[in-house]
């Protein structure tokens, strides 16, 4: 179970990387919906609502519904 568990892991973390590099670079759609809700940092700043709630932040206007700006 493990095994298969962690072939499973694997290729999502692959299909995810490959979503965000294209010919070869790192390409951060800040308007798509699954770069927004899986972008904690930006600019050396929380900007993942949720995460920031975790850690007591307060809101800021990157952070709000979780949507990058």
């Amino acid at each position: 179970m493990p095994y298969h568990a962690s072939q499973m892991y694997a290729k999502n973390i692959t299909a995810f990387l490959a979503y965000m590099v294209k010919e070869g670079k790192l390409q951060l759609n800040l308007e798509d919906e699954i770069i927004q809700s899986t972008l904690v940092t930006l600019g050396g700043e929380v900007v993942n609502a949720r995460v920031r709630e975790f850690f007591s932040l307060p809101l800021c206007g990157r952070a709000e519904g979780d949507r990058v700006r």
